[in-house]
């Protein structure tokens, strides 16, 4: 912690992702000058026309580590299945601590969600634009997290979101106007806030012109630029920058 203090404190600026970071930071080093500069993702030009009919698709776009809520999310399908209601779930990521394809399959199996919910694997550029076009909704069960582009990527393309109200996700979505908040490790709340969307298409679709909106105007490229350049020029003048990123 001596040295974490240390380094923060000899940088002429440490850039922090969320106001969230800002505050675990400065707890951490009182003396250090730190600046918040919130990721920012591109808005694609057309978002799909979401289907009128059909099981709901969700969405989750992580690594499948246990601590971001894989199992979770599986148990919430159960419980589901068990209520009668079907849903779609596609699991896109590289292999994690939750297990490999081999493992996730079989977790699939045990819960009985074979033909609902499907792993499959990394996804990139196109593929995952397909499967971000596919969904109706995104999902993140996380544990815990910092400021999740994959969050604010199914933002951009007109997803409605079920996420836990960890790290800065709080401070992305307005609960019940760009998505609904959950607490982290309760598959049973997770359930409820996928039933409520998955059974209300306008609620989606209200979710989804929140949503781009409020990338459009707080999480641009255009934005992030502008921030950079204003925190840069007004370090211009200072004998040395070190500049410091924490990445969430």
């Amino acid at each position: 912690r001596r040295f974490i203090e240390w380094s923060l404190s000899r940088a002429d600026c440490v850039i922090a992702l969320s106001d969230g970071w800002r505050r675990k930071l400065q707890s951490m080093a009182p003396a250090a000058r730190i600046a918040v500069v919130e990721n920012a993702i591109e808005l694609p030009e057309t978002v799909a026309e979401r289907r009128p009919d059909g099981p709901c698709r969700f969405l989750m776009l992580a690594r499948m580590d246990e601590w971001k809520g894989v199992d979770d999310l599986l148990d919430a399908c159960a419980l589901l299945r068990a209520d009668g209601l079907v849903v779609e779930v596609a699991l896109a990521g590289p292999p994690g601590t939750a297990g490999d394809q081999t493992v996730l399959n079989q977790k699939v199996r045990d819960r009985g969600l074979d033909g609902s919910v499907r792993y499959i694997g990394p996804v990139e550029g196109e593929e995952k634009a397909r499967f971000l076009q596919w969904a109706d909704a995104y999902v993140q069960p996380s544990r815990h997290e910092g400021m999740p582009l994959s969050l604010l990527e199914a933002l951009a393309y007109g997803l409605a979101v079920v996420a836990t109200r960890v790290g800065a996700v709080p401070e992305v979505i307005d609960d019940r106007l760009h998505g609904l908040l959950v607490p982290p490790g309760d598959p049973g709340q997770l359930a409820h806030a996928m039933r409520e969307l998955a059974t209300n298409e306008g609620l989606r679709e209200a979710m989804s012109r929140a949503g781009r909106d409020l990338v459009r105007r707080r999480f641009s490229l255009a934005r992030f630029r502008k921030d950079l350049v204003s925190l840069y020029d007004s370090l211009v003048l200072a004998p040395r920058l070190v500049v410091t990123r924490i990445y969430a």
